[in-house]
């Protein structure tokens, strides 16, 4: 059985290993979230480990109780700083498998997979895979956090991936390879041309 806080460590480290990799422009550059640059991305990925709560209190209470407004805000202005404290920051969290204690390892590795799909797909750049670690990530999805929102959207279909050996659930079919199918799952849209299935359809009738 895979252990769930190398794993998680282990999609943190690829995230960072693809970070120090970019130009000073990428960082600037427009990432698969709307409105976000990858550097608001890389902010937001290190929210869970970075953010102390007298940090977060008072700008929920800006937001009026409203997460995601409080999130976008958050992500933007700490996204600003300079690329060598993200890095910085990145590197901290490529380093641990600290958590917030509302959420699994496995959440926290979707997050982090997820994330760093959203800044290499725009910049043309691939996200490296490990068949045991998409096999974890698989079977977390379906039974993740409502943040996520896998599970809701995953509910009542059939999973098939085709480049590892994965199956999941009853119902209409969605076949491809596991990391589209998580993206997917997760209310990613940018490998949907690598699905197929009659239940694709309501997959992405889901959000």
């Amino acid at each position: 059985m895979i252990d769930g806080q190398e794993a998680l460590k282990a999609e943190r480290r690829a995230l960072y290993e693809t970070l120090v990799e970019l130009d000073p422009a990428d960082w600037d550059a427009a990432s698969a979230i709307p409105g976000w640059r990858v550097r608001d991305v890389v902010a937001h990925v290190v929210f869970g480990v970075r953010a102390k709560l007298w940090n977060i209190v008072p700008g929920l209470v800006v937001a009026r109780g409203d997460f995601d407004r409080f999130m976008a805000r958050y992500a933007v202005r700490q996204g600003s700083r300079p690329i060598a404290d993200l890095l910085a920051d990145a590197a901290l969290v490529a380093d641990t498998a600290k958590k917030p204690p509302v959420v699994t390892h496995v959440d926290q590795g979707i997050d982090a997979f997820v994330h760093h799909h959203d800044i290499a797909g725009p910049l043309g750049r691939v996200v490296p895979t490990d068949p045991a670690r998409l096999r974890w990530l698989s079977d977390g999805m379906v039974g993740a956090n409502k943040l996520l929102g896998s599970a809701d959207r995953v509910k009542g279909l059939r999973l098939i991936a085709t480049d590892i050996e994965w199956h999941y659930g009853t119902g209409p079919e969605v076949r491809g390879p596991a990391p589209a199918l998580i993206l997917a799952a997760c209310g990613r849209r940018a490998a949907d041309d690598q699905l197929d299935g009659a239940g694709l359809a309501v997959l992405q009738g889901r959000g």
